[in-house]
């Protein structure tokens, strides 16, 4: 596939999500060193800034917080699934990112969804780097 191909597969997955919530905004930013770049700023409905895009010809990407994840390739619809899932879940309020810390720095930051009365983890950023601190702190990110 080209990368025509895969921008009208990413462009059909950001429009599902704003069919999904017609009252969020979503604002395309040009000029970025992506394929497509969408920003979900803070609004009434979003307690937090979102970023979708398209990126390396066949990656979708989805942060908020620190949190940050990529699935690929787009042209497999099980991870196309994917993506949605975990981008409608987050902007409905029903999952949450648990952002972790050393110091004042995230390390690790988890998107999970309820199962029960426990949650459960589907997607995991992480940095290699860690500071080497004995503080540490855990900060819950959902949208409310």
């Amino acid at each position: 596939m080209d990368t025509s191909d895969t921008e009208t597969i990413a462009r059909g997955v950001f429009a599902e999500i704003a069919q999904r919530f017609p009252s969020l905004k979503m604002v395309e930013n040009h000029g970025e060193p992506v394929e497509i770049s969408i920003t979900m700023p803070v609004q009434p409905g979003l307690t937090h800034e979102v970023w979708l895009c398209l990126q390396n010809r066949d990656e979708l990407g989805f942060s908020a917080g620190h949190f940050y994840i990529e699935v690929f390739p787009c042209t497999k619809s099980g991870r196309v699934e994917k993506y949605l899932d975990a981008v409608t879940g987050f902007l409905s309020g029903k999952y949450r990112i648990l952002e972790h810390y050393r110091g004042t720095r995230c390390y690790k930051a988890k998107l999970q969804r309820p199962e029960g009365d426990r949650w459960r983890t589907i997607a995991t950023w992480a940095t290699i780097w860690i500071r080497l601190s004995f503080r540490k702190a855990v900060k819950e990110v959902r949208n409310q």
